[in-house]
């Protein structure tokens, strides 16, 4: 005869039904009508067992695979002990809570149901795995109060991320409480031991078991920099609300002193930014206080306008490169004081702006870096309105007062007005676009020429374009190919611009972006004479089943009919052609990617430039780039990358950047990581040019202990920077 199981149902915190003994098992249903509840721990509740005996006024017991549940809780045991007037169960064999996810097993459980408190005997804990818990948790301790809104608190207690049997890392400590509504842990007496070896002390810690932010020191970072020696840095972070945060760091450099930095964030519906500061008296290297200043706003205006800060400030040229061990901060040259006043809908963009630099010099420099001009301030305003009587009508214009410390000073007034009509068909299009570009010049105290100068200049240009297409089978897969021949022709009168000063404008270096511009210069101060045609051929391979583009290549060329007369100081242009341009790009297969480009001139019957990039990336976290980047007479650079396995969770990342003309690194890194499932391990090696004749060197190592805590200096940064296409370990499926 099989087994049957004895099930109550209860809607009260009142005691059972008395039962007599029973000899043979049976099953019984009853529900008692509830009273009006008490507190939120009333609620129904569900007790199953092989076999309950006892009295209804007094206690119960309940043996052989016992089951406790209500809301919020459920007791699994070999036996459960009910007292009635003090709503206390006593659990015990293989006793099992699980409250609201989150396991204590042990031999023994007193548990009040009514408030949800109790105690255990020598517990093993598991916090499990959620969308707000990065990693699963689990631990031991001699004891655990289970305390009301879903505290506990262990004696003794060994915390870990670990899975079963591993030990890697733990977190001992002599007192732990675990705030489960809150999200948070806070132990007393507390040590980090890593592979045996204790690491890390603290009389008393507070953590996040979740992804929330929460006010506390956070983990120390360690390395070193070849310019200022061991660093150490203990950030204190400040959760001021759920919008707003900062974190102090100081941070003690060997070779120089002690820096204090902080940075403080908000974001609100309407606006966010951020302020940053670091200040690092008395340097003993440069003997003199140095410091960085930065804040950064942007604002929603009503009726459509936005206003935008950005200011940064430093103590001197060498900060970054002293100071810094990235080379995003070091090759700054122009650090911008900007302030912009915008307005934007589906027509209209307009804006005032202010604007001015701060512009770090390298002092071992031959030729020292050019001061841009202040922009105090500058209005700027265009306008689109598209499929007018056929036509896209468009307008730009521009007022700027310019200032410098050492050149021509004044105002500059820009109104570009444009028209065009664009005729387009599934097999080809044809583009006619006429505009006229007036600027007037008032200079004050000018050398250069007269204090008033207006330039007139219309320009005209047609774009057209045919489209063809075939299929086309490879290897069993179809594709679609396509030949898309294009003229761009371009007329622009000659105007004599020597006596115009130069306020913002540079010639555009020839290249793949050159070939379809009806201006070869940039920056409104110049424009150039033109009377040249753009033939161009584009070819795509596009595979057919998921329209993924796995090819484009492109041959174009400018052929010139008038020599070009206006410079910024060098000499014309008298070619005849352009140097002849091709492109290459795209997915060649789902490993492998290529990207390269080409300026052949076929007078000299040579290169000018050669661009090549290549990368292959048979699965995640496998992948090394390879480029090749030459101009004549000045780049001739290899570049290679990798991010790759060389053993379970151990890989190996580098980059390797080599001038060959000057035969010297100019960026290098090594290193590796590993990733042990519940700690990871980051070690990273940095070498880099910071100036003309100065170097960078670093090393960074960070230990990661997943659901505690990170260790030393962060890398992620400088490996995403170095290594295109990079993914941190953890990110990588397995």
């Amino acid at each position: 005869m099989p087994r049957r199981r004895l099930t109550l149902v209860l809607a009260c915190a009142c005691a059972l039904p008395a039962m007599a003994d029973e000899s043979t098992p049976l099953r019984l249903e009853r529900r008692l009508a509830p009273p009006p509840p008490r507190v939120e721990h009333d609620a129904v509740r569900f007790l199953s067992a092989e076999r309950i005996t006892g009295n209804r006024e007094k206690r119960f017991s309940a043996t052989g695979d016992v089951s406790l549940r209500q809301r919020g809780a459920a007791i699994a045991a070999d036996r459960l002990d009910y007292d009635a007037e003090t709503d206390t169960a006593v659990a015990s064999g293989h006793v099992m809570l699980d409250r609201l996810g989150d396991i204590v097993r042990g031999p023994r459980l007193v548990y009040r149901i009514q408030d949800g408190t109790g105690e255990m005997e020598r517990p093993e804990f598991e916090i499990p795995k959620t969308a707000d818990r990065r990693s699963a948790a689990r631990g031991t301790a001699d004891r655990v109060y289970l305390e009301g809104e879903q505290k506990s608190r262990l004696l003794h207690a060994a915390y870990t991320t670990c899975p079963v049997p591993r030990d890697d890392w733990t977190l001992r400590v002599s007192e732990l409480e675990i705030d489960g509504k809150g999200q948070v842990g806070t132990a007393w007496n507390s040590s980090v031991w890593f592979l045996g070896v204790p690491i890390l002390y603290s009389p008393w810690l507070s953590f996040p078991i979740n992804n929330a932010r929460k006010t506390g020191f956070l983990p120390p970072t360690v390395g070193t920099s070849g310019r200022s020696g061991f660093e150490f840095a203990l950030p204190w972070y400040w959760n001021i609300a759920p919008d707003q945060d900062a974190t102090i760091t100081p941070k003690l450099f060997s070779k120089r002193g002690l820096q204090v930095g902080g940075e403080y964030r908000y974001l609100r519906k309407s606006f966010n930014g951020e302020l940053d500061a670091e200040f690092l008296p008395n340097d003993s290297i440069a003997a003199r206080d140095r410091y960085f200043l930065s804040a950064r706003h942007a604002q929603k205006l009503p009726f459509g306008w936005s206003l935008a800060v950005n200011a940064q400030k430093v103590s001197d040229d060498n900060y970054f490169r002293d100071l810094s061990t990235s080379v995003a901060a070091t090759s700054q040259t122009n650090l911008p004081r900007d302030v912009i006043l915008a307005y934007a809908d589906d027509t209209w963009t307009v804006s005032a702006r202010a604007v001015a630099y701060q512009t770090l010099q390298d002092p071992t420099a031959a030729v020292p870096a050019t001061v841009p001009y202040r922009q105090v301030p500058q209005f700027l305003v265009s306008g689109l309105k598209q499929d007018v009587l056929g036509l896209d009508w468009r307008l730009a214009g521009e007022l700027t007062n310019y200032r410098h410390p050492e050149l021509v000073d004044g105002q500059r007034f820009i109104a570009y007005p444009q028209v065009s009509w664009p005729f387009r068909r599934a097999w080809g299009y044809f583009t006619p676009k006429f505009g006229w570009h007036f600027t007037r010049y008032h200079l004050t105290d000018s050398v250069a020429g007269p204090p008033d100068a207006t330039r007139s200049v219309p320009l005209a240009s047609i774009d057209a374009g045919l489209y063809f297409d075939r299929p086309w089978a490879f290897r069993g897969l179809a594709f679609q190919q396509t030949l898309e021949p294009r003229l761009f022709y371009v007329r622009v009168p000659y105007r004599d611009q020597s006596g115009l000063p130069n306020f913002s404008t540079d010639e555009i270096d020839f290249g793949p972006n050159s070939l379809f511009r009806e201006n070869r210069f940039i920056g409104g101060d110049r424009i150039g004479d033109a009377n040249q045609l753009t033939a161009a051929v584009t070819s795509r391979l596009v595979e057919s089943a998921t329209g993924l583009e796995r090819l484009s290549a492109t041959l174009g060329q400018i052929y010139y009919f008038d020599p070009q007369r206006v410079t910024l100081g060098g000499p014309p242009r008298e070619d005849s052609q352009s140097d002849l341009v091709a492109l290459v790009s795209g997915q060649a297969s789902p490993a492998f990617w290529i990207d390269g480009g080409v300026e052949y001139n076929a007078n000299d019957n040579r290169a000018r430039r050669l661009d090549l990039a290549l990368r292959w990336n048979p699965r995640p976290g496998s992948l090394v780039n390879a480029a090749y980047r030459y101009t004549r007479d000045q780049v001739k650079q290899v570049d290679l990358s990798t991010q790759w396995p060389i053993a379970r969770g151990l890989s190996f990342v580098g980059r390797w950047n080599w001038s060959l003309s000057d035969r010297k690194l100019i960026e290098g890194l090594a290193g590796f990581e590993y990733n042990a499932g519940c700690w990871e391990i980051r070690a990273v090696a940095h070498r880099f040019i910071t100036a003309t004749q100065q170097v960078s060197t670093s090393f960074q190592i960070q230990l990661e202990l997943s659901g505690l805590s990170r260790i030393g200096i962060n890398p992620l940064e400088t490996l995403r920077q170095n290594i295109s296409g990079y993914r941190r370990s953890d990110e990588i499926p397995q």
